[in-house]
This record gives structure tokens, C-alpha cells and sequence, in this order.
């Protein structure tokens, strides 16, 4: 695996900044004089450039629209997926020493169409209609699995308005003050719409009275690829090397990290850097990303636990199509599956 060393995640944030953040951001908040819209709270992966997806080609067909356009706006499309090593755990520390995503950014996200939970369709083509797309099925689906249901989930869209004071005591507090955040960012937009996702859950039959295992199961998801705007100009870069080190790399692992990536091409993918493993594949021609892990014991009814089998996710791009396949077992039942959907 090529990516090795991004699993030397060691660089903890320093005491004397994370202490004092709290402090500092409610100074910056002071400062604005009026509140904005409450959090979404799938602002993360926008904003830290950690789990940012690619966005649709204007439709525009008049070439003097399609030239404004692209003067105030640049849109980008997910081609590949990466996987990045986090530490988990220096996550969760840094939220308690105030770099929440609530107190970093909350007051800058606006939710433009609020999300809905996902909603039972009667078929596969149902739920194409309801989404929008030509929904692709496997032709193939290990240990005899069936289709079991069908739903459509919609992701809704938001807005991010950036604050540079905020993302500069974001880099002050780990460590990262070489990351320069352009004085124009302030008060610039990003807009985020998540398109209708499919899901599609196959179950392997049980014997007569008991109940189906939820963990034998394979779900299967498709959407096209989320709608992402930009002002002219971004660097996508730099708020990714900012997500890289909150996420735990050092400087130099996550500037040489962040130099190497095609932010307006490649989605990154947060893995746990223990007890998971992750490898480059190919689908239908198309480079995936596949990522396998051993949960923890399950604790059962009866104060027992029971030991739980190895889980895969697939991640990949087709066009202007997300995939994404999870399921049982360390990867080759799962990737089997996926190239065998047409």
C-alpha cells in the first residue's frame, strides 16, 4: 500500500492554545454583533476538505451564461477516493479542549433545505424515479442474499459562510500556524446540495423462525455526485492540509499530502488508524477505494459478548455517479458484487 506513511499520526495539539480557544472564539463571536443559522451537522467534511464531494458540470447552453459563470463560480467532480488515517481519539480530545465542530464553525452554516430520513420505495425503479436516475443493479449478490427493501434518502443542501479569524485559531490551536488563510475567504460562501441517494439492502435467507442478521446483510448506495460551488479562485488545498493536521498529521505529512491530491477530483475518506485496513481497487475500469475493519465485540442480552466477522465498504465513481457497497466478510464478496452491477 502506497499510502503508508500517513499512518504516522503523532502531533497532539498544544495545551497552552487548546486551552485558551474557547475563550478566543466567543471573543470572535463578540465581535460580529448577530447570530447566524443554527449548525448542520455534516459540515466537517465540507469545511476541512476531509469528506468533500464533487459536483455536476453547469447546464448552462448559452456560451455567454456558461462564461459568467465560470467567473464567479468553480465546480469540481469526484473521480477517485482516498482513504486518510484519524485518530479517533485525538479527535475526541480535541473537542473537549474546545475545537467542537459547534464552537469552531456552527454559526457559519445555514441549512438551505434541511435533510429528510430516508423513505421506503417499492423497487429499485421507484426509486430511480424518485431520485432522478437510472438506478444500476447487480447482477450478482454472494451467500444468496435478496433484495430486501429499497429507500430513498434525500441529503438536503446548505450553505458554508467561511469566518478567517475562526479557521486562524483553528490552525493556532494544532499546531499549524503556517497555514496562511487568505484575508478575501472572509465571509465567502460555499454551497453544498446533496443529491437523492438510493439505497438498496439484500439479505441472505435465515431459517424458518429466526430472525434475519442485519450484519449478513449488503446495502448498496448510488446518487449522483453532490452539487459543490465555489468563489473563483478557492484553494482547496489549503483547507485541506487544515483538515489533514486536525485530523492528526504533522506539518510535514500533511503538506506533502495535500500538495499530492487533486482536491477537485478525489473525495477523502476518514479510517480509524487501528483495527482497519484499506487498499486501492479497480470497478468497471475505475479506481475504488475499499476499506475493511473488525468491529468490536457485540455485548448481548445475556451479558456475553459475541465476537462480530470482518465488514467491508467499496467507494467508487462512474461519471457523474457515487457508489457505494457495504457488506460482510474482508472485501472480495463486496468488490465481486460491485462488478457485477450493470
Amino acid at each position: 500500500m502506497s499510502d503508508d506513511f500517513l499512518s504516522r499520526l503523532r502531533e497532539e495539539p498544544r495545551p497552552e492554545f487548546a486551552a485558551g480557544l474557547e475563550a478566543r472564539l466567543r471573543e470572535i463571536d463578540a465581535g460580529k454583533g448577530q447570530r447566524r443559522p443554527a449548525p448542520f451537522r455534516r459540515l466537517l467534511p465540507a469545511l476541512g476538505g476531509v469528506s468533500l464531494a464533487a459536483a455536476l458540470a453547469f447546464a448552462f447552453t448559452l456560451e455567454p451564461v456558461r462564461a459568467v459563470a465560470r467567473e464567479f463560480l468553480d465546480l469540481f467532480r469526484v473521480k477517485r477516493f482516498a482513504a486518510v488515517p484519524v485518530d479517533p481519539d485525538r479527535l475526541a480530545r480535541l473537542a473537549q479542549g474546545g475545537l467542537d465542530l459547534k464552537t469552531l464553525v456552527g454559526d457559519q452554516v445555514q441549512v438551505v433545505v434541511a435533510p429528510q430520513p430516508p423513505q421506503a420505495v417499492d423497487s429499485p425503479e421507484a426509486g430511480g424515479v424518485a431520485a432522478g436516475i437510472e438506478v444500476r443493479q447487480p447482477a450478482y449478490v454472494p451467500r444468496k442474499a435478496e433484495l430486501a427493501d429499497v429507500a430513498v434518502a434525500q441529503p438536503g443542501a446548505f450553505r458554508v459562510q467561511l469566518d478567517t479569524a475562526k479557521l486562524e485559531a483553528l490552525a493556532q490551536a494544532v499546531g499549524a500556524e503556517g497555514i496562511e488563510i487568505p484575508a478575501w475567504w472572509n465571509g465567502a460562501t460555499i454551497d453544498v446540495e446533496g443529491p437523492p441517494v438510493v439505497a438498496m439492502r439484500y439479505q441472505p435467507p435465515s431459517t424458518a423462525g429466526e430472525t434475519p442478521d442485519p450484519e449478513n446483510a449488503y446495502v448498496l448506495l448510488q446518487s449522483r455526485t453532490p452539487e459543490v460551488d465555489l468563489p473563483e479562485g478557492f484553494d482547496l488545498a489549503v483547507l485541506g492540509e487544515l483538515g489533514l493536521r486536525v485530523a492528526g498529521m504533522d506539518q510535514r505529512e500533511a503538506r506533502t499530502f495535500a500538495a499530492a491530491i487533486d482536491w477537485r477530483s478525489t473525495l477523502l475518506v476518514p479510517v480509524p488508524i487501528q483495527g482497519q485496513q484499506y487498499r486501492e481497487v479497480e470497478v468497471h475500469g475505475q479506481k475504488g477505494l475499499l476499506v475493511s475493519a473488525r468491529p468490536e465485540p457485540k455485548a448481548m442480552p445475556d451479558a456475553t459478548t459475541r465476537r462480530r466477522g470482518w465488514h467491508s465498504v467499496l467507494f467508487w465513481a462512474e461519471g457523474d455517479r457515487c457508489f457505494a457497497l457495504h457488506g460482510p466478510g474482508e472485501g472480495l464478496e463486496v468488490l465481486e458484487m460491485a462488478q457485477s452491477i450493470r
